[in-house]
């Protein structure tokens, strides 16, 4: 071959590798002066690759698709135990962060609830430092799932629901101080999204994702959650219904 034509094939190779080295590193970015609140949402991969947040009652084992920090869209897992026993699925797009599906039963992650529609929960990029916009959700329809199949649907009325401004809060465990966006969840509200039922509370830290959370009903706080330890370990199983998480 001559050598010319050899060195316009390496040309043409190197050239493909380079814009497929550009294509891989090119993930979603937020316009100027705002940050995508995915790194608040979900733990960053150094960290789950091979850790998860340990604590009471439960831990939580973080899995993200596609597999980086952050792709335009995709979803992730919250596992709740190593064999993947509760769970809650989230979701995201260039807009929005959303709810997609959770537990039904513990004990049988075949059983769960999801979203007819996946429910926004905040917007995507936020102005660095500032809270994020209310967010009102009219319809709320899920359905009820058993053996992967889904059998009633039902309603959690309508939502709101709104990302605080960032603080430094102590979280303890070794996590210790980290800022933090707190999201409220409220549900079970009337049309007027208004006379809000239910409301929880999820905190979020940087690079960490989710280390409290806290159920109120009518005021009251009926459940919590503290997972505020980072420990090395991964979860051994994953969701067996492609439904809760597809």
């Amino acid at each position: 071959m001559p050598d010319e034509v050899v060195q316009m094939a390496r040309s043409v190779v190197v050239l493909v590798l380079s814009v497929s080295a550009i294509a891989a590193a090119q993930t979603f970015s937020c316009p100027n002066e705002q940050i995508d609140v995915m790194k608040y949402f979900a733990m960053d991969q150094a960290k789950r690759a091979a850790h998860f947040m340990s604590g009471k009652p439960n831990p939580i084992y973080t899995e993200v698709f596609p597999n980086e920090d952050f792709a335009a869209a995709g979803y992730w897992f919250l596992l709740k135990s190593p064999k993947a026993h509760g769970f809650d699925v989230k979701a995201f797009d260039p807009d929005h962060i959303y709810m997609r599906s959770t537990e039904l039963q513990w004990e049988d992650n075949r059983t769960f609830k999801r979203f007819v529609h996946d429910l926004p929960i905040a917007a995507r990029c936020v102005t660095e430092g500032k809270p994020g916009p209310n967010i009102k959700v009219a319809n709320t329809t899920f359905q009820y799932f058993s053996s992967c199949g889904p059998y009633k649907t039902s309603t959690v009325g309508t939502a709101l629901n709104n990302l605080d401004a960032p603080l430094q809060m102590d979280a303890g465990g070794n996590v210790g101080q980290v800022w933090t966006r707190l999201l409220h969840y409220h549900y079970n509200c009337d049309k007027s999204f208004q006379n809000c039922k239910d409301e929880e509370q999820f905190y979020l830290a940087d690079g960490y994702g989710l280390w409290q959370w806290k159920h109120y009903r009518n005021g009251s706080l009926i459940k919590s959650a503290l997972m505020n330890n980072m420990q090395s370990g991964r979860a051994a199983a994953t969701l067996p219904c492609s439904d809760s998480y597809r």
